[in-house]
């Protein structure tokens, strides 16, 4: 019969011994942290804020102190010269012409266009969206109690200026100003949009002709819809070239008249304004 010993203490001290000689399985090295991401530097303080200026986009730094300057619906432009302007006169039939920088620049003009028509005010401002206007229409508009107010707009918004805007998008937008005069008991003077084919500083857009005839369309037909407050006025026609294009004797850049096309258009606008005021 095999007789099993007992192994001596030593023999468990030397198996310690060797086991705690053994080197350690490798541990996976701790993952480096992320690199810290690239900011730009923030936008000069006290530059200039228009209202074409895109907020800056996700992921990078936002100088929120300059946002106190932006104006995005150009609410300080008129703010002064409203103030300055004060009610209408008694007897006195204010008419505002809201609108973009065909608007601004047509203002420029109203001496030599319109004589005499100290009552003719214009509220255009360049690169502005129907949104803007509308942002706008009360403080630019129902507060200087005009009693018509010419509107010419949405070419912006086929442009592109504050992003890309549906025709439903404009429509609102133009409804919705009309809304706000009805009730304010002013008058609408509608015009059609401007022919172009092309926005210079926008070559992306390529639809601009197709899109604006679509608009007028509607234009013309929305005010069908609303007899003695909204005078309608197809200046489009009578500006248009080539391919609904602008005329280019009518044009320098495509898209805003030269003061041939301003020559062109104002008799047809002021028949309206005549027609306007003489509603009840």
């Amino acid at each position: 019969m095999l007789m099993l010993t007992k192994p001596a203490p030593f023999v468990f001290i030397a198996i310690g011994l060797a086991l705690m000689a053994s080197p350690l399985p490798a541990q996976p090295a701790p993952p480096a942290p992320p690199a810290a991401p690239t900011v730009p530097p923030p936008p000069a303080r006290g530059a200039s804020q228009y209202s074409s200026v895109i907020p800056n986009p996700p992921g990078t730094r936002v100088d929120w102190a300059s946002r106190l300057e932006w104006d995005l619906a150009d609410l300080k432009v008129f703010h002064e010269a409203n103030a300055r302007l004060g009610p209408p006169a008694p007897g006195e039939n204010r008419v505002i012409f809201l609108g973009d920088s065909i608007t601004e620049n047509w203002q420029r003009s109203f001496g030599t266009l319109y004589p005499g028509k100290t009552n003719y005010i214009g509220r255009g401002r360049t690169s502005e969206t129907t949104q803007q206007m509308l942002i706008r229409f009360r403080p630019d508009v129902i507060a200087l109690q005009p009693k018509v107010v010419v509107i010419l707009a949405g070419t912006n918004d086929i442009a592109g200026n504050l992003g890309r805007s549906t025709q439903e998008m404009i429509q609102d937008n133009l409804s919705s100003m009309i809304d706000l005069a009805e009730l304010n008991k002013i008058k609408v003077v509608l015009c059609s949009v401007m022919p172009s084919t092309r926005y210079f500083w926008q070559p992306s857009v390529t639809d601009g002709a197709v899109r604006i005839v679509a608009l007028n369309q509607w234009i013309k037909a929305y005010a069908a819809t609303r007899p003695g407050e909204v005078f309608f006025v197809d200046i489009h026609t009578p500006m248009a070239g080539a391919n609904n294009g602008m005329n280019p004797q009518l044009s320098a850049d495509g898209t805003h008249p030269n003061a041939t096309g301003y020559a062109l258009i104002s008799p047809l606008v002021e028949a309206a304004i005549n027609q306007a005021l003489a509603q009840k």
